[in-house]
């Protein structure tokens, strides 16, 4: 039986890069347009606010709900399955005339499925790469190639199409999820031996002074992150960009965010992730000020899309990086968990409703953006250091964890 310590990188890379790229794809025809698709169907900006918190903010509770029922069972594909499947169904029902409380109810019950399946899918993908983790970001950037690619092409088709289009389009990125997940290799339960075996492994201790700095850093930075998610769009075709532009320039911002996931496994060599987090925070406060006063300037615009490397790529990669040295493999499922619902659920239903409050088509919303990725600098600056009792990226007991654990897996 060929198991997945005999594959491959190359191998690897093939059959987990497909459920990577229809993801983050999805992002793309949803994320950046969504505040457009709502404003069309007549909800004002204070409700698209409150919608779009409720869609991440699930993310507080969903993420756990599947983390539960894939520990009890230690099956993690057949629940990303289930969840693609209910993410296309909710997402085409969005078709369906309706008011706030309809779309509220469809994009609510969407984002729970959405966030659900994201931290199971990252522990799958952890757990088939094995000793091949450091090349993560190989994976991941085919996620960000194929949102560049979606952003870009819907920014033109919305020149010439109605935004109806996005929930089919969004309808048919889920049914080609859920085919990539086939060619994922199966998981098996732990055998009665294995389970033994993890029970008598010696407990790694987790600094969780750091793991709260860790959050809070990454709570206010997803504050920041917000308003440009939610109301980007927008705020460039208030200044005269068409769609075209528009999802030229979204796009560009995932092109250099795909060059960060390239090198940043080199830079990990090179800088301590103390000061990769610090030069990445202080871009971003450049970043909202110069996007809060931005006019009409396509070159200024092109300068600060080129900024996502940091404010998203170095940053995001840090997080991961540093989660999976604060937690031992046994525990990187809560790790995964804490940075889901803290960061992409309490941070982003707090930014949205407050970007829902703010917004006027003014820049007010990126002033606050810059105002809340100065407090995660702060708090970077004078809390980030090092992890008590680990100071290396892997342990002796994660070692023995991650041997038993790919042998008890097969294609």
């Amino acid at each position: 039986m060929t198991t997945i310590n005999d594959m491959p990188f190359r191998e690897k890379a093939l059959r987990l890069s497909p459920m990577y790229a229809a993801y983050f794809t999805l992002f793309g025809v949803f994320t950046p347009y969504l505040a457009r698709f709502l404003t069309a169907q007549g909800l004002t900006a204070q409700e698209i606010g409150v919608i779009v918190a409720m869609v991440f903010g699930v993310n507080i509770f969903a993420p756990f709900l599947f983390s539960l029922i894939s520990d009890r069972t230690g099956q993690r594909l057949p629940l990303i399955r289930l969840g693609y499947l209910l993410m296309g169904v909710f997402y085409l029902l969005s078709l369906q005339p309706g008011g706030f409380y309809w779309y509220l109810m469809v994009f609510g019950f969407y984002g729970v499925f959405m966030s659900a399946v994201l931290p199971q899918m990252e522990g799958v993908v952890m757990h088939v790469l094995g000793a091949d983790k450091a090349r993560y970001g190989m994976i991941r950037l085919w996620g960000s190639a194929g949102y560049v690619v979606v952003v870009w092409l819907l920014g033109a088709a919305l020149d010439h199409f109605p935004v109806t289009i996005l929930p089919i389009i969004g309808g048919i990125l889920c049914g080609l999820m859920w085919l990539a997940t086939w060619l994922v290799p199966k998981e098996t339960r732990l055998s009665a031996s294995d389970r033994t075996a993890r029970k008598v492994m010696p407990a790694v201790p987790i600094d969780w002074f750091q793991v709260v700095v860790l959050l809070l850093v990454v709570f206010f930075w997803q504050v920041a992150m917000a308003p440009y998610n939610t109301f980007f769009d927008l705020f460039l075709k208030e200044r005269g960009f068409n769609a075209s532009t528009i999802g030229f320039l979204i796009s560009f911002g995932s092109i250099c965010e795909i060059g960060v996931f390239i090198a940043i496994a080199g830079w990990f060599n090179r800088f301590s992730e103390r000061h990769l987090l610090l030069i990445a925070l202080v871009v971003t406060i450049v970043r909202w000020s110069l996007l809060a006063s931005l006019q009409s300037s396509f070159v200024l615009a092109l300068l600060i899309q080129s900024m996502h490397a940091l404010t998203f790529g170095v940053i995001h990669s840090v997080a991961i990086h540093r989660i999976g040295r604060l937690f031992p493999i046994q525990r990187q499922g809560l790790g995964q968990g804490l940075y889901v619902s803290v960061g992409m659920g309490l941070g982003l239903i707090c930014g949205n409703l407050l970007a829902g409050y703010l917004w006027t088509g003014a820049g007010t919303v990126f002033w606050a953006a810059a105002g809340f990725t100065v407090l995660a600098t702060i708090i970077a600056w004078f809390g980030f250091g090092a992890i008590r009792g680990v100071d290396r990226p892997l342990v002796a007991a994660d070692e023995a964890e991650i041997s038993q654990s790919e042998d008890s897996m097969d294609r």
